[in-house]
């Protein structure tokens, strides 16, 4: 419910006829906004006497509309569709990378082994150098 809709107005103006209904009886309010029957301040008086003279009709119509229901669309007509949001981080901070296919992360973890293996291979040999240089190791 809005304020633009027909329900919002006879809310609002529900609302209007209850306020200066209970204004009218605080008497410094009353003797000040509710003096005038005529002009502008004439619309509240107006209110005030409704307020009170219906006070039962005003009291239901208040009850019903706080228990009205909501409207429904009529058939064949489609409801909106809340968009999916994107799963994951927005723009620049914290991308989602996508997961490494199987045979890729296998191809790596082969080409890190075999990178492995050479080092191991090269270290052994540039030690055996070094000691034969200086001497540790006899041929």
């Amino acid at each position: 419910m809005n304020a633009y809709s027909f329900d919002g107005l006879v809310v609002a103006a529900l609302l209007f006829i209850c306020t200066c209904a209970y204004l009218k009886r605080v008497p410094r309010v009353s003797s000040w906004l509710l003096s005038e029957k005529k002009g502008f301040f004439g619309v509240f008086y107006k209110a005030a006497v409704i307020g009170i003279r219906l006070h039962s009709f005003v009291a239901l119509s208040c009850l019903s509309a706080a228990l009205k229901q909501k409207t429904v669309l009529p058939k064949g007509v489609k409801q909106k569709v809340k968009k999916a949001k994107k799963e994951g981080p927005k723009k620049g901070k914290f991308l989602h990378i996508a997961p490494k296919k199987a045979h890729i992360i296998e191809a790596e973890k082969v080409s890190a082994h075999v990178t492995k293996i050479i080092n191991d291979k090269n270290e052994e040999m540039v030690k055996g150098r070094a000691d034969t240089a200086v001497g540790k190791n006899k041929k």
